[in-house]
Protein backbone atom coordinates (compact mmCIF):
# COMPACT_ATOMS: atom_id res chain seq x y z
CA UNK A 1 0.00 0.00 0.00
CA UNK A 2 2.71 2.63 0.55
CA UNK A 3 4.34 2.47 -2.96
CA UNK A 4 1.12 2.12 -4.26
CA UNK A 5 0.55 5.71 -1.74
CA UNK A 6 3.29 6.63 -3.35
CA UNK A 7 2.70 6.76 -7.12
CA UNK A 8 -0.86 7.96 -6.58
CA UNK A 9 1.11 11.06 -4.74
CA UNK A 10 3.28 11.78 -7.87
CA UNK A 11 0.25 11.78 -10.23
CA UNK A 12 -1.36 14.76 -8.01
CA UNK A 13 2.13 16.39 -8.23
CA UNK A 14 2.30 16.37 -12.03
CA UNK A 15 -1.56 17.66 -12.50
CA UNK A 16 -0.67 20.34 -10.25
CA UNK A 17 2.56 21.08 -12.06
CA UNK A 18 0.91 20.89 -15.57
CA UNK A 19 -2.36 23.15 -14.00
CA UNK A 20 0.33 25.92 -12.97
CA UNK A 21 1.88 25.80 -16.32
CA UNK A 22 -1.36 26.20 -17.96
CA UNK A 23 -1.87 29.20 -16.25
CA UNK A 24 1.20 30.85 -16.54
CA UNK A 25 0.51 29.99 -20.61
CA UNK A 26 -2.86 31.97 -20.03
CA UNK A 27 -0.91 34.85 -18.50
CA UNK A 28 0.10 37.44 -21.04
Amino acid sequence: QGARWGEEEEQQEQEQQEQQQQKKRNSP
